[in-house]
Order: structure tokens, then C-alpha cells, then sequence
């Protein structure tokens, strides 16, 4: 993040975790005004207040383990030293927790090809330029269900049209609904965070027949440049040299491919099913022979 140039001290890989006894180790001090209310402006409602020890971290989750703080009181970030201490461009003393929604679909005109050619609703981001999972925070009280369709509408969906806005809104409605696989939840690295303030995330994936794709029209909003559907082939961003895609989203992407071949592969043993279903009903139908029900029972005697 462009926020953070010049701003961390070098931390050797070995001197990371906070078992490893560093007694010189002094990190920048560094958040960003606009996390403590700048230019005179009151603290916003997302930010907890500067000092952490106004904060009570007993009643605050992590996916990674029990919050352990230093002894003044800051919370450590559970993977180790970063070089800067505060909360940089972060709200939260302490895990911040986001929801990141990757909705996929069949790359148009390959129905029935194995494994399938996919294409994933992603958007760029305006502070690094990298393709990424359209998500954000997870506001206070908010459920992550929430979460993932507020912000995929607000990254992926703004329209200014009130007609085509209503029919997005409609199409979410059906996208969202059924939950989703889980694909992760658990510790991001995020080039946001510091030493006492740190991402995590919940990831749920969501494969959509055509149709369904077809209704939704991507226009970047938010925090995007712009929303598209990305080809995973033809981008490359799959590729192991390749690096386009925004902190941990190429592993997320990674541990999705698989729940979503299932599901399509279970979406097609069904169609085939059904096709042959029809197609031996009209079989029937021809041969002037009534097609008997799966349900259906004989009559009693």
C-alpha cells in the first residue's frame, strides 16, 4: 500500500515471531490521520479510540487465537513482527474482519466442458491497481452474510440507473440466498497491517448458471476502478509467476476451484438426469405407451 512507503522497519525473516527475543527491535509508529479523525474532524464510527487500553479486548473475536497484548496493553498481531507499530490505515486495535465474496461463472459457450473454463466477478482496486475479491468490512452487529452481498453491491453494482440498480439488487437476491461454500476464514496477508492491528477474513464462493450472470451488470464503485468478469484462463492470474491478484486472493481463489468443480459437476449430473428423463418420456409418449412416474405405485389388487 502506497500509504505505508518508507514507513516499516526491516524485520529479517527470522526475527518475525515474537518468540524470537529482539530487544533492539524499535517499529515505526505510524496511523494514518484519517483512523484518528483528521484535520480536526471527530474519530469516525469504524475507528476505536487511540489508546487501546480502552478497549475491551475480551469481548473481541479472532479466527487465530485468544487476542494475547503487550505490556502496554496493545493486542500482537498472532504471525509476528511488521516492522510498524499503531494501526496504520486500520480501524481496530486487534483483528479487523472483513467478508469476501468470490461469485463465479462458466466462461460463456463451454456448458458441459470438465473441468470448466470459469470467470470470477473481481474488481481493481484503486489504492494498489491489483484485480481483486470484491469485499469489505464487516461493520459492528453486522453478520458476514450481510456483509458479502452490502459489499459486493457497493464494488461490483454501481449503477446509476434506478431500473437496471433494482434489477442488480433482484439478482443478488438469488446469487446470495443459498450461503455459499466456505472457503476460508482465518488470518489475510494484508499489506494494511501492523504490528497491533491486523485483516481477517470469511470467504464464501458462489457459482452461477448464465442466466443468473447475465443479470448482473458490473459497474466499479467504492473503492474500484472497475468490475469485470476476469477469465481465471486467459488472465493468467491462476499462473504460479504471476502476481494480480490482491494480498491473499490467489490462495482464496485457489481453495474455492475445487468446492466449485463439485458443485457444477453435481448441477450437470442433474441436467443429464433430467434430459433423459424427458427424453425417455417422449420415447414413450411416441410409442403410445404411458410414462410411468419414479413415485408412482401399482394399484392394489
Amino acid at each position: 500500500n502506497r500509504a505505508y512507503a518508507g514507513k516499516r522497519t526491516s524485520v529479517p525473516d527470522w526475527r518475525v515471531p515474537w518468540e524470537v527475543e529482539w530487544a533492539a527491535y524499535e517499529p515505526n509508529e505510524w496511523t494514518h490521520p484519517v483512523v484518528l479523525g483528521a484535520e480536526g474532524k471527530p474519530r469516525p464510527v469504524w475507528a476505536d479510540p487511540p489508546d487501546a487500553l480502552q478497549v475491551d479486548f475480551s469481548r473481541r473475536r479472532s479466527y487465530e487465537q485468544e487476542i494475547v497484548c503487550s505490556p502496554i496493553g496493545r493486542p500482537l498481531n498472532p504471525r509476528g513482527r511488521t516492522g510498524i507499530s499503531g494501526r496504520g490505515l486500520l480501524g481496530k486495535w486487534g483483528p479487523n474482519h472483513a467478508a469476501d465474496p468470490i461469485v463465479l461463472r462458466r466462461r460463456p459457450g463451454t456448458f458441459g466442458r470438465m473441468p470448466p473454463r470459469l470467470q470470477m466477478v473481481a474488481i481493481k482496486r484503486q489504492d494498489v491497481g491489483k484485480w481483486a475479491i470484491p469485499g469489505g468490512m464487516v461493520d459492528d452487529g453486522e453478520l458476514v452474510s450481510e456483509t458479502l452481498r452490502r459489499e459486493f453491491s457497493e464494488e461490483a453494482g454501481s449503477l446509476s440507473d434506478p431500473l437496471a440498480k433494482e434489477e442488480f439488487e433482484d439478482a443478488l437476491d438469488q446469487v446470495f440466498g443459498p450461503g455459499g461454500d466456505l472457503v476460508y476464514q482465518g488470518y489475510v496477508d494484508d499489506p494494511r497491517n501492523t504490528d497491533n492491528a491486523w485483516m481477517e477474513t470469511t470467504v464464501h464462493a458462489f457459482f452461477i448458471e448464465d442466466a443468473l450472470a447475465a443479470q448482473l451488470t458490473l459497474e466499479g464503485g467504492s473503492d474500484a476502478l472497475q468490475a469485470e468478469w476476469l477469465d481465471l484462463e486467459a488472465s493468467g492470474v491462476l499462473n504460479e509467476d504471476v502476481d494480480e491478484l490482491y494480498a491473499d486472493h490467489k490462495q482464496f481463489l485457489i481453495r474455492a476451484l475445487p468446492l466449485v468443480h463439485a458443485r457444477i459437476e453435481k448441477l450437470e449430473q442433474a441436467a443429464t438426469a433430467r434430459a433423459a428423463s424427458a427424453a425417455a418420456s417422449s420415447t414413450a409418449e411416441a410409442d403410445g405407451v404411458a410414462p410411468i412416474s419414479p413415485s408412482s405405485s401399482s394399484a392394489p389388487a
